[in-house]
């Protein structure tokens, strides 16, 4: 059975005030210092870890946080950082929170500091759900990247994959949150640390001093703030690192949702990506569909899919709104429950997660029809922000990102590694490119450019079914159950689950079985559609026995990467998939879990993975 290392639920902070001071009643302790929390941030924690100067001239910069808390530290390190012209690329801000503020209790928080409130604004726009797990905001138009980690700091930490420049030590005091200050805290600081790495923090209790002294940190007392006579510093072992040198050149083989949106992710790094295409236009596979449906799913047991599902369509919501040209729709996604086992995992599963009801909620059967603007017949689980994207819209939105190149009719038909990088060739023996690293994005091709990959990758067959123009007018949301209906001028039905079968050319039986799926969505919607006004579109999709994606670097091959194997969630996994793939690439913080990364690498069919 798979047990996630993350708490299931998250209990968001009560908003208190003692003396005009931010307040938690369940750790008794104020959020930041009576003489001002402002000075007390920059005071102890940025001139504590040497910034502004530490930044100077660095490409990224990363700072982890172990209490998020009212955010304040995050504003001013931010404000900060935008006011220094010695400042690197991006900022990387990671921080832990087991009990995160609601967005409008946040707002409120932060109204005592008018001077931040052009950034505070802009997190609150960004500010996820009380849901667990790892949440990356991208802010300041990508040039601040930061990581919220909601959950018990003894589980986030040795989940993240970083190499930290400066440690915020911000959590309760020791003797009001003991469960923090462990020495388990401490060896993860000193796994994360670079060489050099700076840490600071208000107390200056004894354990805190010998935890850090015993993970290698030479400690220091300064001068502490307001009334507080002392503070703590201290430096990691070992002089500071100049850090690796990211990829300057990359190859992106395929022009899909996921080819794009790694491009995309390297390209605002300031990696050039050299997007190559076989066909003549982007997202011509299984991305072409004229709409795909994005929305997260919940499970009784919290498995990785679930978990990578969750983060990449929140990211989804947050990253998409900074695309231009963006065909999509919160319209909104109800899941109604097959049959009465399907209505109890699912009720289950709700009650085990407790997920805010903007983000999932379970609608009996009258509210159901109220929502599907029909009547049906089962209750399910209604998912307010989900809804449709156009795919191609998307790739399009992505590619735009200055700095990728499109190489269209360039099907790559081999690779050759050489000490420079890699050489990518047509069947002709034209050279394509160049490039330091290589993505193979391009779904079930992986296999042929790289046999020896041992994928066992499968391709199913789907089939939508474009209804005619002004069908279903009345339809508002997407209705899915075992398919799903989507709203349009031209409803969109599907899709089918056809294995074995490569054949592309769209048939008959399958816009009948996907006529029969929507009469089981919406019982008497199917009924005097004439087939010979249907209009179908095949596709594959790359798929594997555990249903989750390859992302990675390819054992075996130096600077070669994969992307593929994305099945029916290509456009909700794409965005934060390419993300991370960037990251690994550039050698920053990452935006997900570890175990979520070793349950999508590629070298795990030859390691098998416990649980699911």
């Amino acid at each position: 059975m798979y047990h996630s290392p993350m708490l299931k639920t998250i209990e968001p902070a009560s908003l208190q005030l003692r003396d005009g001071i931010p307040y938690s009643a369940a750790y008794g302790d104020v959020y930041h210092s009576a003489d001002g929390g402002t000075g007390q941030a920059r005071h102890v924690f940025l001139q504590g870890c040497g910034l502004p100067d530490a930044w100077a001239g660095r490409p990224h910069f990363a700072i982890l946080e172990t209490g998020f808390g009212t955010g304040l530290n995050f504003l001013v390190t931010w404000a900060a950082w935008r006011a220094d012209p010695a400042r690197g690329a991006r900022l990387h801000f990671c921080s832990v929170e087991k009990h995160p503020f609601r967005a409008e209790d946040l707002a409120r928080l932060h109204a005592q500091w008018p001077a931040f409130a052009g950034l505070s604004a802009e997190l609150a726009a960004h500010w996820p759900p009380a849901v667990p797990g790892f949440h990356r905001l991208a802010l300041d138009g990508g040039r601040v990247l930061l990581t919220l980690m909601f959950g018990e700091a003894a589980d986030c930490l040795p989940q993240l994959d970083a190499r930290i420049d400066a440690f915020y030590l911000d959590g309760f005091a020791p003797d009001r949150n003991a469960d923090l200050w462990q020495p388990a805290l401490f060896a993860e600081l000193a796994r994360l640390a670079r060489p050099g790495a700076a840490a600071a923090t208000y107390t200056v209790a004894g354990p805190v001093r010998q935890g850090l002294a015993e993970a290698g940190f030479v400690c220091d007392k300064r001068a502490g703030y307001g009334r507080k006579r002392h503070c703590l510093v201290a430096r990691f072992r070992g002089e500071r690192e100049a850090g690796r040198c990211p990829p300057q050149r990359v190859a992106v083989v395929g022009a899909g949702v996921a080819g794009a949106a790694v491009a995309h992710a390297l390209a605002q790094r300031g990696t050039e990506a050299v997007v190559l295409e076989r066909t003549g236009a982007p997202a011509q596979g299984a991305s072409g569909n004229p709409a795909a449906v994005f929305r997260p799913v919940i499970s009784r047991d919290d498995n990785r899919a679930t978990r990578l599902t969750r983060a990449a369509f929140l990211h989804d919501l947050r990253a998409w709104r900074a695309l231009d040209g963006l065909d999509w729709a919160t319209c909104g996604v109800l899941h109604l429950a097959k049959d009465a086992e399907a209505e109890a995992r699912y009720r289950v599963a709700l009650d085990a997660a407790a997920p805010p009801p903007d983000y999932a909620r379970w609608v009996e059967r009258d509210e159901a029809s109220a929502l599907a603007n029909w009547p049906v017949t089962a209750a399910g689980v209604f998912y307010p922000q989900a809804g449709w994207v156009v795919p191609q819209s998307l790739c399009a939105a992505w590619l735009a990102q200055g700095g990728i190149a499109l190489k269209l009719n360039a099907s790559v038909a081999r690779l050759e590694a050489g000490p420079a990088g890699w050489r990518v060739f047509d069947a002709t023996g034209a050279v394509l490119a160049d490039a330091d690293a290589v993505v193979l994005a391009n779904a079930r091709d992986v296999q042929t450019l790289l046999p020896d990959g041992g994928w066992p990758i499968h391709d199913v067959r789907g089939q939508i079914t474009r209804l005619p123009a002004g069908s279903l007018p009345w339809l508002e949301r997407v209705i899915a159950r075992e398919g799903y209906c989507a709203p349009g001028d031209r409803p969109l039905v599907g899709a089918t689950y056809e294995h074995d079968d490569l054949d592309l050319a769209p048939r008959a039986a399958s816009d009948a079985a996907n006529l029969a799926r929507l009469e089981s969505i919406l019982p008497g919607a199917a009924t005097g559609f004439d087939p010979a006004t249907l209009d179908g579109r095949a596709a594959l999709r790359a798929t594997l026995p555990d249903r989750l994606p390859l992302l990675g670097a390819v054992d075996g091959h130096a600077a070669l990467y994969v992307a593929a194997g994305y099945a029916s969630r290509g456009v909700v996994w794409a965005g934060l998939l390419g993300e991370a793939l960037a990251d690994r690439l550039c050698g920053e913080p990452l935006p997900l879990e570890a175990d979520l990364l070793a349950a999508v690498s590629p070298g795990r069919f030859a390691r098998p993975l416990r649980g699911r």
